[in-house]
């Protein structure tokens, strides 16, 4: 069973302890997850940055990081864990450099703006570090377990934006939306179904609001693309 403890931000993300996966931040975090929370600065130039800083989920709370760096180090002991239970490469990091005294650096791609690089030694592995990562078979594919339901539904009206590809969501088609919550009111971020089926796939029946409500077609649809 999952622990997790009571946590929010305005503009906040969590890493998740034992998948990798990055999720948005609705209120609560797996303990052991990174938190990563963002906000816009201005600097001296004139211009806006995005400034990110990191955390660790503990039992007690959570802990401030000191950087990037040390959000790479926790994540390189839990990448390392996964591969070892699972046998596998996760699906997000790939090997960057290796180096003659037999460290390597992984990439790992949390998100399109978010990469840490993930150091790994001999000792960590108990054996040279190629050696082991070339044991691990090819990712497979992996359900997506959010923290916070998601919702299908056919779509209202013809006004909505899928989030994903900025296209219209054409009245009475399938939709789905991510939850997005401002100050403690839950919204949807909605999309195509096409659009973040891979992103969802295997999410669980019971965090996928709206389902029962479909009819038989649409719940067919549904199956075959998110649970087949």
């Amino acid at each position: 069973m999952v622990d997790y403890i009571e946590y929010d931000a305005d503009w906040g993300f969590i890493i998740d302890p034992t998948t990798l996966t990055m999720q948005s931040l609705h209120g609560k975090a797996p303990v052991g997850s990174i938190i990563l929370t963002k906000a816009k600065e201005t600097v001296e130039a004139g211009f806006d940055v995005v400034v990110t800083k990191y955390f660790v989920a503990k039992k007690t709370g959570v802990e401030a990081l000191g950087g990037k760096k040390d959000a790479s180090v926790i994540l390189a002991d839990l990448a390392l864990k996964i591969m070892k239970e699972t046998g596998e490469m996760p699906a997000d990091i790939t090997v960057k450099k290796e180096y003659s005294n037999g460290n390597v650096d992984l990439v790992f791609t949390a998100s399109d703006y978010d990469k840490f690089v993930l150091k790994f030694t001999p000792k960590m592995t108990a054996c040279p570090v190629m050696d082991f990562l070339d044991t691990l078979n090819e990712p497979s594919r992996r359900e997506f377990n959010p923290v916070e339901s998601w919702r299908v539904e056919r779509a209202k009206s013809g006004r909505a934006t899928c989030r994903t590809c900025r296209g219209k969501i054409e009245k009475d088609t399938l939709r789905i939306g991510e939850p997005s919550f401002f100050q403690e009111h839950k919204s949807w971020k909605w999309h195509h179904l096409a659009c973040v089926a891979d992103d969802i796939w295997g999410i669980p029946e019971e965090k996928l609001e709206g389902y029962e409500e479909l009819d038989s077609d649409e719940q067919n649809v549904v199956r075959e693309t998110i649970w087949s």
